[in-house]
């Protein structure tokens, strides 16, 4: 392909270059849906388990179709043991938002304890610090409350 005359100078090709920028980054933002607008967190993780160390992480899953009540399917694992002060991220691997709240699913009441906020579908959650205090900490999503775990920190 042959430039026309006008684009030849570097300032013109660089103001060229500039624009295709500026363009590609304003597509990039046309396409976010409200799943990547409820994200939270970064992909990375420093380790995953059933069990963490102290300051250590553990990745819990929200498996695929868990919004469905009918599904069967739970956090996963759906009881985790880590230390006090751990972090927790969850991964959510359904299509659905999901959060990961302690407190009472009976009642949809959370307590304060921990909140991984919305977690958008294949997406995870920030790291979650968990309470210092050793104890068994039931958790549900706010959402699909029949969607319940268990952290026990010790």
């Amino acid at each position: 392909m042959m430039l026309s005359p006008r684009f030849t100078s570097r300032k013109a090709l660089a103001q060229l270059g500039c624009c295709a920028i500026f363009m590609s980054a304003i597509a990039s933002f046309a396409v976010i849906g409200p799943s990547q607008t409820f994200a939270q967190g970064s992909n990375a993780t420093n380790a995953t388990g059933a069990s963490g160390a102290q300051g250590g992480q553990v990745t819990v899953a929200m498996p695929a179709g868990s919004a469905v009540k009918t599904s069967g399917g739970g956090y996963d694992p759906d009881t985790v043991t880590v230390s006090p002060g751990s972090t927790i991220i969850w991964d959510n691997n359904d299509n659905a938002l999901h959060t990961a709240t302690s407190g009472n699913p009976d009642t949809t009441t959370p307590d304060g304890k921990f909140d991984s906020g919305y977690v958008a579908a294949n997406q995870k959650s920030k790291p979650v610090t968990m309470p210092t205090e050793p104890g068994e900490y039931t958790y549900f999503c706010t959402l699909h409350p029949f969607l319940v775990g268990t952290v026990v920190v010790q």
